[in-house]
């Protein structure tokens, strides 16, 4: 596995994360959206891409604009969970797909953890996505 750290950007905050690359050929894209107060490097999205970048899958962890609890970036401004909005977070999950697909990989499988599964919803509504 070979890993790549990334930066989407936004209008405002950008979108930090890993893109987990197979040893191999690619045969699929898959999105870790993380849970609630949670980020790229923990969770699913740390344990995940191992497992599935073994099968092929080209895996991408970031953050949405509400990850953590609190946090500052190059400034004084808070930012994090505590001023999340679920706006946001479908925005910067679409963001993240047009990203990948932006990259020539093929349309991700969406793997969501707490959270992140229910903007996760909203996402495969939005994009048509069939459940396998």
């Amino acid at each position: 596995m070979r890993t790549e750290l990334i930066s989407i950007p936004t209008e405002t905050t950008p979108l930090d994360g890993a893109l987990h690359w197979p040893d191999g050929p690619v045969s699929r894209a898959v999105l870790l959206f993380h849970g609630n107060t949670m980020n790229f490097y923990v969770g699913a999205p740390r344990f995940l891409p191992p497992a599935l970048t073994a099968m092929g899958y080209a895996c991408l962890a970031f953050n949405r604009r509400g990850h953590d609890i609190l946090g500052i970036r190059d400034s004084r401004a808070a930012e994090g969970a505590a001023f999340q909005l679920t706006r946001e977070g479908i925005e910067d999950n679409r963001i993240a797909a047009r990203w990948l697909t932006e990259r020539g990989l093929p349309p991700p499988v969406i793997i969501g953890h707490s959270n992140g599964g229910m903007l996760s919803v909203p996402h495969v509504v939005a994009h048509r996505i069939r459940r396998r």
